[in-house]
């Protein structure tokens, strides 16, 4: 990591070879904390939160993929761990990559937690993609019952991924109003989220030789019952041009050896919280526990 910049390290123990998950786009790494200690009895694990979010840093620049995957490698360094299996989910599927191609001897075994999508390609249809337009009014930030309180936040985030986030997460991630409790966003830089998303690089798996394990989850739309009519139409059609990125990327990674793909048809993009006993199911085979 750059000078200065420093990254929330979540120890969660256990014994044996490195575990190490890494969060996606606005979560710390408290999100796996219901997912973390199922792997403590045969593996040490720990969580990164990265640059910009959380407890982590939040320094004016590099968010680009070339700087989160450096600082995943120094992270290592500095946890003396010369060698370990990567778990990353959503957007960290861009640091696994880069790091598994770039330093192949400090990568065991990938783990893709609906992560192995082009972010990149990803970024430029949602770039290009006009906001879905509204037939009506929508709820003013001060009046949406979802904001309401930290019970109200989190249960809108079960309803909308498949699951309850861990309360560590809902505190670490998010800020709320001293006074009234209400949701205020999410506990980043305020350009952190642009700025990933732009420097995100293309996905390439051409140098990637370490052994696969890839979760894919069907992208549906959630939430339509709250939306216009118009909205509805415009996110189905996002979610076609999106679903036709992860598919190509999808194939690309096929072609990689020793990889496997276990795809969820009625899973969601938190995919451990959705289908929990079948990843760690898969996990555990996969890593050899």
């Amino acid at each position: 990591m750059a000078e200065g910049v420093e990254l929330e390290v979540l120890d969660f123990g256990g014994q044996g070879p490195a575990l190490v998950f890494l969060a996606g786009l606005g979560c710390t790494g408290h999100v796996f904390d219901d997912l973390a200690p199922e792997f403590t009895a045969n593996r040490h694990v720990y969580a990164f939160t990265r640059r910009g979010f959380g407890a982590s840093s939040w320094p004016e620049k590099g968010y680009d993929t070339a700087t989160l995957g450096t600082d995943v490698v120094r992270a290592l360094d500095g946890l003396g761990i010369a060698k370990a299996s990567l778990a990353g989910h959503s957007l960290a599927g861009d640091e696994l990559t880069w790091v598994a191609a770039r330093y192949p001897e400090r990568v065991e075994k990938l783990v893709y937690l609906d992560s192995a999508v082009d972010h990149a390609r990803v970024h430029e249809v949602l770039s290009s993609q006009p906001p879905p337009p509204s037939a009506e009014p929508e709820v003013a930030p001060e009046q949406d019952p979802d904001l309401a309180s930290r019970a109200a936040w989190s249960a809108a985030l079960a309803r909308d991924s498949g699951g309850r986030f861990p309360n560590d997460e809902i505190e670490q991630a998010y800020d709320f109003d001293p006074k009234t409790g209400r949701g205020v966003g999410i506990h980043a830089r305020p350009d952190a989220f642009a700025q990933v998303m732009s420097g995100s690089a293309r996905m390439d798996f051409s140098g990637v030789r370490a052994p696969v394990l890839a979760f894919y989850a069907r992208p549906r739309a959630t939430g339509l019952e709250r939306m216009t009519p118009a909205r509805q139409e415009a996110l189905k059609a996002l979610i076609l041009k999106l679903d036709g990125v992860r598919g190509e990327t999808e194939a690309a990674l096929r072609k990689v050896p020793g990889t496997k793909v276990v795809m969820f048809e009625n899973g969601q993009h938190f995919v451990w919280f959705s289908n929990h006993a079948e990843v760690v199911r898969e996990m555990k085979a996969f890593l050899g526990q």
